[in-house]
């Protein structure tokens, strides 16, 4: 007959417990504190320059994502992978160089017209100044404040040649920082063209490095991954471009002389979301106050028109049928990831913030499936639902 054996656990064992929680939550805090030294030790010498060299190559590979396709379609027609990418190459470097022929002499021309008017839009900033202050006269003496410009730039010269100062360092850092990244300019397609000719034997290396009880798990999320980056942001390059055009002719009928080059940042910043169309609304009534202090209504009617273009023409109808719609990020996280993208890579930064986010957000959907799961809270008297299971919140 099989003897049956019984484990027993000390009671004093069972009473050390909460002692051993503590000893080992003391020991990770301590790991984690340590970890965190040894980062801030080495961030200077070690992490810092791995960090600015980075942003040429994460350019080129986005590039080279974005023009796969192409070669992928030309390689299904019985091109080669190499003849593809030369085709898709020379292609791009076509649309660009005729592109910069038509538009670039034209942006030229309105850049130089207004670094010749600068100092006139200045003077008529200072007399709109004046007026707004003259206006609210008595309300300044009340507080013992200047009443004009003269005034302002007396009391606060010391503030005033402080912030100009910092201005001018500011501005001689961005010159330098342009003219440091002009490799930018050979890196880049350099990068580019390697990448987009290894992009499958990457991908196949990276498959095959991956252990096999991970490789479905890793198909399935790199190709969920790409399919929410790619579209979004192929995507979102035509609808800026679009966007771009559009409002350049809008511009041009309103008369302001610099259409194109504003038409241009508003494509650029129309990407940024929630912001942009903040931004191109102020350049543009900006704009249009400079050139004629009392254009208040047609400054008006501008901004108007702006706002039915980016939040009913492209934000409900164009943009959603060209870009797919919502990358269904929450609002609180999309503006928490454009103000850490600008901190760290400005501009572009700001652009590709929320398609990264949306791609992390569908990497962690494919590991852990219940952050994928639809929850309706409750209302007084109903229990909460996830995926139209009722479930007990309390």
């Amino acid at each position: 007959m099989a003897r049956r054996i019984v484990y027993t656990v000390p009671l004093k064992h069972m009473e050390d417990q909460p002692k051993w929680r503590l000893v080992n939550a003391a020991a990770i805090i301590i790991a984690v504190a340590a970890v965190v030294y040894c980062i801030h030790l080495i961030y200077e010498p070690v992490i810092a320059p791995v960090l600015s060299v980075i942003p040429p190559f994460a350019i080129a590979f986005v590039i080279a994502f974005l023009l796969d396709p192409a070669v992928d379609w030309l390689q299904r027609h019985g091109f080669s992978r190499g003849m593809g990418v030369a085709v898709v190459g020379l292609a791009f470097l076509v649309v660009f160089v005729l592109a910069g022929a038509l538009l670039l002499p034209k942006m030229v021309e309105q850049a130089g017209g207004l670094a010749r008017n600068f100092q006139h839009y200045v003077d008529v900033v200072q007399q709109q100044t004046n007026g707004f202050l003259a206006a609210r006269q008595p309300l300044l003496t009340r507080f013992h404040l200047p009443t004009t410009t003269a005034g302002w730039t007396t009391r606060y010269s010391t503030q005033l040649e402080t912030f100009g100062g910092s201005g001018l360092a500011m501005l001689s850092a961005g010159l330098s920082a342009v003219a440091s990244r002009l490799i930018w300019l050979i890196i880049i397609p350099m990068a580019t063209f390697i990448l987009l000719k290894d992009l499958d034997y990457i991908k196949a290396k990276i498959v095959h490095l991956t252990p096999d009880r991970h490789k479905a798990r890793l198909i399935a999320m790199s190709s969920a991954v790409g399919s929410v980056f790619g579209k979004y942001v192929r995507g979102m390059m035509a609808v800026a471009l679009l966007y771009s055009v559009v409002a350049s002719i809008i511009l041009s009928l309103f008369g302001l002389p610099y259409a194109l080059i504003i038409g241009a940042l508003a494509g650029l910043f129309y990407l940024v979301p929630y912001l942009g169309n903040i931004v191109i609304v102020g350049m543009a009534v900006t704009t249009v106050l400079v050139q004629n202090p009392q254009g208040g209504a047609t400054a008006g009617i501008l901004a108007l028109i702006l706002l039915v273009q980016s939040m009913i023409v492209f934000d409900l109808i164009i943009t959603p049928r060209v870009a797919g719609g919502s990358v269904g990020v929450h609002p609180v996280l999309a503006l928490f990831s454009l103000v850490l993208g600008a901190q760290m890579f400005g501009v572009v930064g700001m652009i590709l913030a929320v398609p990264v986010v949306a791609s992390i957000q569908v990497a962690l959907g494919q590991m852990y499936p219940s952050i994928n799961e639809q929850i309706r809270t409750r209302g007084k008297g109903e229990k909460a639902k996830v995926d139209g299971r009722e479930v007990d919140g309390r």
